[in-house]
């Protein structure tokens, strides 16, 4: 089975961010294991959080911006439309989760993905068959096996 793994914007960032050495580093390395892995995907959700992080918060002009997620779009495959828009009002009445956040796992459940890497904390570990991992806390041999 392969396992498909949806990337929320913080770790998007660190790849992108330079002021945090450690940090970037860890998710190139899980974003250099998913690749070689086939098994990364995005939302369009993480594009437009990705794009108004680097443009208001680290101040990079627009076509730096654009340049930068280019590279992402590529495997921005996992749907948000109105299903997952109703799925997730579910599944924040049901797990108290952040609205963000339970867009992003609505869509990963429809993209089929069975973890989502996230720095993010949520209440369950597992929602809605997908698992929440933490990049900085999880290796990615952990889940995706040895390279």
């Amino acid at each position: 089975m392969t396992v498909r793994i949806l990337v929320d914007t913080n770790v998007v960032i660190y790849t992108l961010d330079n002021r945090d050495p450690i940090r970037q580093a860890r998710c190139h390395a899980w974003v250099s294991a998913m690749a070689a892995h086939r098994s990364i995907t995005i939302s369009p959700q993480v594009i437009n959080e990705a794009h108004n992080v680097l443009r208001k918060k680290l101040g990079v002009p627009g076509h730096d911006a654009e340049r930068l997620l280019d590279p992402w779009l590529t495997v921005c495959d996992a749907p948000l439309t109105r299903r997952e828009t109703e799925a997730a009002l579910k599944i924040e009445q049901r797990w108290k989760a952040a609205w963000w956040d339970a867009l992003l796992i609505a869509s990963a459940a429809a993209a089929q993905c069975s973890h989502l890497l996230t720095e993010d904390t949520q209440a369950a570990p597992v929602i809605e068959g997908v698992k929440i991992i933490d990049p900085f806390k999880t290796a990615p041999e952990d889940v995706l096996g040895a390279l």
